[in-house]
């Protein structure tokens, strides 16, 4: 399949369904039958369609490119008789139609081809067109994916809950059926994102998947905890909150959490945070923490420093038990001194640290978002016939992104 990417493209939460996961579903809803008269006007004349037709599953496709338009295809079956005018055909006769369907249109039909080459047959089109406008109108029939915005009282909850949200479709081109559906969501973020993408964001072998901002994970996830484990050390623990905070880096729509200014601990000769980071290491696909406490050693007029970078990565076992598991370290001191060794073990704070993160993702529940952030993340969209979500996976290339398995 063509190669994917991993973006966000300025949305704070993302969720995708593969073109062939969503036609499986679909192909399960019951066919429509139609038996209506439709009037329509040949050559000015006020004429009656009686139409019986069976309008089966709608199969998506998505176009070319990226954006918010797919082509549907309907079988249908049946007759439309004309009185005086047509011989009604014996047994079913079927034909594709393809159905252009805006999602962001009430009037979901926007055009229609019938694969019929006679021009005198062309009134088809009108009384098919107007048929399907009276039993399909608002495509509630065919619902693809579903989701519930918030409400102000849910407000300080806001991370995962959706208040504005948009669609896109991504063709694949070289394996159509692992063209993408986006439903895209806003939670903090003031306006929308884009909607056009250059490349699809499923993987090879993923079904669904949910992606979290790179933004959304560490101001909303990974700064509250890192805030409430150093004020555990803090000399001025009413002052921590305004001393960490959250930028945008160089690359789009990547972020860090730091230190806008150096965090005095409660410990003799006065150390003090010089440094402390939370960052997605894009090449190392991991979540990257930093910490470098410092001291100055008055009357021998010398610093002291101390430091660990630790590189960390989602695991999940056959319990669905998450952990963060470190996958690499560097660390060092700038001193042997024996008097110093608990400035050098002070970098053992960053282990809790990373202790808060873990619980703020697995384990902290709310009552707005019924769970944890590892239980509603992959529940923030409903997919056709959905019964049970199983998290596959929590990687973090650059974004947050769970791969799920979907049992229907």
């Amino acid at each position: 399949m063509s190669q994917n990417e991993t973006t966000s493209n300025g949305w704070d939460l993302i969720a995708a369904a593969s073109q062939n996961a969503l036609n499986t579903q679909l192909a399960k809803i019951p066919p429509v039958c139609v038996q209506a008269d439709v009037p329509f006007k040949p050559l000015g004349n006020t004429n009656v369609a009686h139409v019986d037709i069976t309008i089966h599953q709608p199969e998506l496709q998505v176009k070319g490119g990226s954006g918010r338009q797919v082509d549907v295809l309907l079988l249908m079956h049946g007759l439309t008789q004309i009185e005086n005018k047509l011989e009604p055909h014996k047994g079913p006769k079927q034909t594709n139609y393809d159905l252009i369907i805006d999602f962001l249109s009430e009037d979901i039909l926007v055009d229609m081809k019938l694969d019929i080459p006679a021009g005198d047959l062309a009134f088809l089109v009108t009384v098919l067109k107007e048929t399907i406008k009276q039993h399909l109108k608002g495509g509630k029939e065919y619902k693809v994916a579903s989701f519930a915005l918030s409400n102000q009282d849910a407000e300080k909850y806001h991370a995962l809950i959706p208040r504005l949200a948009d669609f896109s479709f991504v063709k694949d081109p070289e394996k159509p059926g692992r063209s993408n559906l986006l439903v895209l969501m806003q939670t903090v973020s003031p306006s929308k994102g884009k909607i056009y993408f250059n490349k699809p964001l499923l993987a090879s072998g993923q079904e669904f998947m949910v992606l979290i901002s790179n933004q959304v994970f560490l101001q909303n996830f990974v700064m509250p905890a890192m805030i409430e484990n150093v004020k555990k050390q803090a000399k001025q623990k009413d002052k921590v909150a305004s001393q960490i905070a959250v930028k945008s880096l160089s690359e789009p729509y990547l972020y860090q959490v730091y230190n806008t200014q150096d965090i005095n601990l409660q410990k003799d000769h006065d150390p003090w945070i010089s440094s402390l980071t939370a960052s997605v290491d894009t090449t190392e696909k991991a979540l990257c923490f930093y910490l470098d406490v410092k001291a100055d050693v008055t009357f021998a007029d010398f610093r002291v420093e101390t430091w660990d970078k630790s590189w960390q990565k989602f695991q999940i076992d056959e319990k669905q038990k998450i952990t963060l598991k470190q996958t690499k370290e560097d660390k060092g001191k700038s001193t042997k001194a024996e008097p110093w060794e608990w400035l050098v073990a002070a970098v053992s704070w960053i282990t809790l640290v990373i202790l808060g993160v873990m619980y703020a993702v697995v384990e902290n529940k709310n009552q707005d978002l019924g769970g944890t952030f590892v239980e509603t993340a992959p529940l923030v969209v409903q997919w056709p016939n959905q019964k049970y979500v199983t998290l596959k996976s929590i990687t973090t290339p650059n974004h947050v992104v769970l791969d799920l398995s979907v049992q229907f």
